[in-house]
């Protein structure tokens, strides 16, 4: 059933989320919608920060009022603890419509109520005291008057409430005389109230009148009253404590019936402890100081052991392991003596395992110590050490497409959110960090330790680079305490501006001027022909007169060869 209601919030987170996104398309196609996406009643309105401011605070008042009503364990106050810290940073950061903000805050409320009110059959709290009224103070013979003020922190009216004093002979626990029977006062109706502050409203008065003992101790009394009523027709007891300073006739006689026994008895007590560093992460190593205390004013310790124990994690004994371990390789701590009343301070190097989960470490002190007449005294304590886990993200490749774009396009970019880290990454959103291109918000919620998340986001270019064609986009995230942290990543788009060329007209051809005809005349160009002709002939004579002259002296040359 717990698991089934988890389911159901957080996918009630997701159908929210879901709505704002087709919210914000309507929208855009829709320009009557209004600048601000408001498109019905005011209901449906986006949320102001002074509304989530106010719902926030209403959830904190209802936590609170759990917390009184109901007698619960640390590990119960953890598990809601984690619900109502991510809650409220989710309702802070979420874009939610007033309705949509108020619904899952009411969705929220049931949650912490049905962890309040496991196992805890008879222990819900309605009729409680407000704690406007100060601790009385009475002196011994006297007469004094003491007031219950009485709030109703349900949610439905109680009615026909009586209370009654619970008195007692013995004087420790009731420091009135008993010379009358006590009447128990009434009240018709304590009404229901919506939280603790409506509750102080619509408070109710009581009161009787006792006179103190004269041989009371000195001391601050706890006065106990028994109370019935009904609500939704059940009837209810309870009883109601409040408490009242009595000062006797012998301050030496006081509440502690033997005051010499912290004197041969002294305590040790753990007044305070620190870590250097403050904030321990898992796998660190860090220094750890705690403050001790002898509480004795006139008794001294002396041999004082301390001996330093962390949790022992793992449900397999086999497999189970301390938290913390000594880096010296000792966890006990000795000093030779603390004197009555003296404080000592002691430190130790420890290292952190690396695969602690994110949550308090409880480190137990424990102390061994003598006295002049008694040895083998022992005290112990509890220190408790928040581990962080380091918050841990990377992102695999961008895919841009397309990675270059005119102004006025735009470019598609994909790429995986991983939570590589042991904690959970809490309202991380993907922004982009340029002046050449406009884009929205991508909201990818909370991150579980090792989930993925993808992002898919559209950019437009708006102005051209200067040639350097990145764009960085910046992955925000939350640790549980709400502290930011950012991731950057470059992106390989350019963005250039587009050029139109004006076209050019062609020319008409020009047709060739013809040149002048210019010449001889007809007989001048027969005479140079004729000449011409001359020329050629008396060159071909010559040459044919060349060609004989070598050819007889070749022969001339064989014959006298043949002679010799």
């Amino acid at each position: 059933m717990k698991r089934l209601r988890q389911i159901f919030i957080w996918m009630l987170m997701v159908v929210l989320l879901c709505g704002n996104t087709l919210t914000a398309f309507a929208d855009e196609d829709n320009p009557d919608s209004g600048s601000n996406g408001n498109y019905g009643s005011p209901s449906d309105q986006y949320a102001s920060d002074e509304w989530k401011d106010q719902i926030r605070g209403e959830l904190n008042r209802y936590y609170s009022d759990l917390k009184l009503r109901y007698d619960m364990t640390d590990e119960k106050i953890k598990r809601m603890d984690k619900i109502y810290n991510s809650a409220m940073t989710y309702m802070k950061n979420a874009g939610l419509t007033m309705s949509e903000l108020t619904s899952y805050e009411a969705e929220v409320e049931g949650y912490l109520a049905e962890i309040a009110k496991e196992n805890t059959t008879g222990t819900e709290k309605f009729l409680m005291l407000s704690n406007e009224v100060p601790i009385l103070d009475a002196k011994f013979g006297e007469q004094t008057f003491v007031v219950l003020s009485l709030i109703n922190l349900g949610k439905t009216d109680i009615t026909d409430v009586v209370v009654t004093p619970t008195v007692s002979n013995d004087r420790t626990k009731w420091p009135f005389d008993i010379n009358q029977a006590y009447d128990a006062q009434s009240i018709q109706i304590i009404q229901a109230s919506e939280n603790t502050i409506d509750a102080y409203g619509k408070r109710m008065d009581i009161g009787w009148y006792f006179n103190v003992r004269s041989d009371v101790l000195t001391g601050c009394y706890p006065l106990t009253f028994h109370a019935t009523y009904y609500q939704n027709g059940d009837l209810v007891e309870t009883d109601i404590t409040t408490y009242i300073n009595i000062k006797g006739a012998n301050p030496n006689k006081t509440l502690i019936e033997d005051p010499d026994k912290q004197t041969s008895n002294p305590r040790i007590i753990v007044t305070g402890y620190r870590t250097d560093p403050e904030v321990v992460y898992a796998g660190s190593v860090f220094k750890l100081s705690v403050s001790v205390k002898n509480t004795s004013k006139q008794t001294s310790v002396e041999n004082v052991l301390f001996n330093l124990e962390a949790t022992v994690e793992g449900k397999d004994a086999d497999a189970s392991y301390a938290a913390f371990l000594p880096t010296s390789g000792s966890s006990s701590v000795y000093t030779e003596r603390i004197a009555p009343g003296q404080t000592y301070d002691m430190s130790i190097e420890m290292e952190a395992k690396s695969d602690l989960a994110q949550k308090p470490y409880v480190l137990t002190v424990t102390m061994k110590y003598d006295t002049e007449d008694q040895i083998n005294l022992s005290d112990t304590a509890k220190v408790s050490v928040p581990i962080k886990q380091e918050a841990k993200l990377d992102t695999g490749s961008a895919e841009v497409l397309p990675e270059s774009i005119a102004v006025g396009e735009q470019s598609n970019v994909m790429f995986s959110v991983f939570n590589t880290g042991k904690t959970t990454l809490y309202n991380v959103k993907v922004t982009y960090e340029s002046e050449t291109v406009e884009s929205g918000v991508t909201y990818l919620g909370n991150i579980s330790p090792g989930a993925t998340q993808n992002v898919d986001s559209m950019l437009t270019g708006i102005a051209p680079d200067t040639g350097q064609g990145i764009v960085k986009a910046v992955v925000t995230y939350e640790d549980e305490a709400g502290n930011e942290s950012r991731f950057e990543k470059d992106l390989n788009l350019s963005v250039y501006e587009m050029v139109f060329e004006e076209p050019i007209m062609d020319e008409m051809p020009v047709e060739p001027e013809m040149p002048e005809k210019k010449g001889l005349p007809i007989g001048g160009m027969i005479g140079i022909a004729a000449a011409a002709i001359v020329v050629i002939a008396a060159a071909v004579i010559i040459v044919r007169k060349r060609k004989a002259k070598k050819r007889q002296e070749d022969l001339d040359l064989l014959d006298g060869d043949d002679a010799s």
